[in-house]
């Protein structure tokens, strides 16, 4: 009898031990594809919670601006497939690769545009935001369950995810890239070590979230090629000694894992490519100019041991100083015991790669704080936000190590018990509502929104009658601006910037040209409370104000 994915000890046909493999641990009849469930449950249930709890979604406008206004002004261009890179960063270039800006426009583009399932664009591209978390979330379900054939091994693997939306619930809800970015991260690490572990099956889930991140921030151009690396290693290793022949079988005989990660990486490299090849250097010619020492504006040199000891270890308990290096310790002695306690067989290696793989993270993670993050503070904590999925993992081995341990069924019961707790603390959590303030005050960040947006733009294009509407944007109004511009372009009215130095912000498209300085109606930005004297107000927007230059 087969139980839960270990090697039979009875006699029989292989499809009577494979039967019994199915009803004894929840495995499935063909060992290589997984059942469509697999996939399905996990994606139904993320996606279902996030359009329940978001379901003002579907009926109330809502326009952004600042950050996310910056991202529909790039989102804009992708609905045009014109669109070669990736977000604004505030170190004045844009990172690698609009993968997940692409996704947001085809939300714009099915749920807005085409089904008018929802009042204005901006509620799509956060619907496929939702979706796209749901996809990762069934990868890693669907990861773990191909270790072992066993629903607790998928069950796991989805309550350490979703414990992590528990406690985050903005990880899922928020359309703000240094959360989006955490989902495919967890399924990167889980997908590596998958096929670290030996099951080359999933090399190409690791493609895929592995380029979604690429794309969508500068550092892991850092650690994604160090994951890889680290998974070659991992596979070579044993065969070190014949890995000459080793490679050209793989080529020749494992197609169904090299071919569906080379198409994968030609697609989502493709924009980076052409990129760079027709703006030389592109991106990463600033990429290196702002890791220059001696370059303006460079990053800072390294940072002391204690100032990234702080950094790092906030993010496994962001409580007092004395108990953050307890939490990461203990935790890492629990998993790394657990393990070793854990009989030979699939689910043992797959959770001696996770840990393998959470400390290399720990440790690339360590030496990025030192030398690739400018600001170790408070403020600056965002920029490391991904790492809240090495605890995850961390509390994914264990999981996996006390269910594994067990007889099946009761290890089913744990598993799946855990997995159905998170999901409802997530699914309750006041933030998986999403937030339309600009600072939420439950999660501490929002996507900001601002209903005075289309009078506004209406309002500005009537005043200039049919001329351009020039915008002055001082130093600290921008996140108004971007509202401005992307509603502008939505309705047909013609506005630029007249500020060189916001094209990182607002890209060229929105630069104003000579001409339209000349003969356009000029305004600009002001906080409510900060108009110079003289200036007559013409559009009211919140906080901010839009006032007519040249006229009193």
């Amino acid at each position: 009898m087969v139980v839960d994915g270990q090697q039979p000890t009875g006699t029989g046909s292989p499809r009577v031990r494979r039967r019994a493999a199915a009803a004894a641990g929840g495995g499935t009849a063909n060992p290589g594809r997984r059942p469509w469930w697999v996939w399905a449950v996990p994606f139904a249930a993320v996606f279902g919670a996030l359009l329940v709890r978001n379901v003002f979604l579907f009926s109330t406008p809502l326009y952004e601006d600042a950050d996310m206004g910056a991202n529909s002004i790039l989102i804009e261009q992708a609905r045009r497939f014109t669109l070669l890179v990736g977000m604004y960063s505030r170190e004045k270039f844009n990172h690698p690769g609009p993968a997940f800006l692409y996704v947001q426009s085809w939300g714009e583009d099915l749920f807005w545009a085409a089904l008018h399932a929802v009042p204005t664009a901006w509620n799509g591209q956060l619907i496929a935001v939702y979706a796209l978390n749901a996809v990762f979330a069934a990868l890693v379900a669907g990861t773990g369950y191909g270790q072992a054939r066993s629903v607790r091994t998928a069950a796991a693997c989805c309550c350490a995810l979703l414990a992590l939306a528990a406690v985050r619930p903005g990880v899922f809800s928020s359309d703000w890239m240094p959360y989006v970015l955490i989902p495919a991260y967890v399924a990167f690490l889980v997908a590596i070590a998958s096929v670290a572990a030996g099951r080359l099956q999933d090399a190409w889930i690791a493609a895929l979230a592995g380029w979604f991140l690429i794309n969508g921030n500068v550092a892991f151009l850092f650690f994604v090629p160090l994951g890889a690396a680290g998974c070659l290693v991992a596979l070579a290793w044993p065969r070190r000694k014949r890995l000459g022949a080793a490679a050209r079988s793989f080529a020749a005989r494992r197609r169904r894992v090299w071919v569906p990660v080379a198409a994968i990486s030609a697609v989502f490299a493709f924009p980076i490519v052409l990129n760079t090849v027709t703006h030389w250097p592109g991106e990463f010619g600033k990429y290196l100019a702002y890791s220059s020492a001696s370059s303006p504006g460079a990053a800072p040199g390294p940072h002391g041991l204690p100032q990234v000891a702080d950094y790092v270890l906030w993010f496994w308990w962001p409580g007092g100083s004395a108990v953050r290096w307890v939490v990461p310790v203990a935790a890492y002695a629990v998993a790394g015991a657990a393990v070793w306690r854990m009989a030979p067989g699939p689910a043992r290696r797959f959770c001696a790669s996770l840990l393998a793989f959470d400390a290399l993270t720990s440790a690339a993670f360590v030496f990025y704080a030192a030398v690739g993050i400018d600001e170790l503070d408070p403020l600056g904590r965002y920029i490391g936000y991904f790492y809240w999925a090495v605890p995850a993992i961390t509390l994914l081995v264990i999981l996996l190590a006390v269910t594994e341990s067990v007889p099946p069924l009761p290890g089913l019961a744990v598993a799946v018990g855990a997995a159905v707790v998170a999901f409802s603390v997530f699914a309750v959590a006041p933030q998986t509502r999403t937030s339309t303030d600009r600072v939420d005050p439950v999660g501490g960040h929002g996507s900001p929104t601002n209903p005075a947006l289309p009078a506004g733009v209406a309002r500005l294009a009537a005043l200039a009658a049919g001329r351009p509407v020039v915008l002055y944007v001082p130093p600290g109004a921008w996140p108004v601006a971007t509202g401005l511009l992307v509603q502008a372009e939505r309705t047909g009215v013609t506005a630029c910037v007249d500020r060189a130095a916001l094209e990182y912000l607002v890209t060229s498209q929105f630069l104003c040209t000579p001409a339209e300085v000349a003969r356009g109606a000029k305004f600009a930005v002001y906080a409510a409370n900060g108009v110079p004297p003289g200036m007559r107000v013409a559009v009211g927007l919140g906080s901010e104000v839009v006032a007519r230059q040249g006229q009193t």
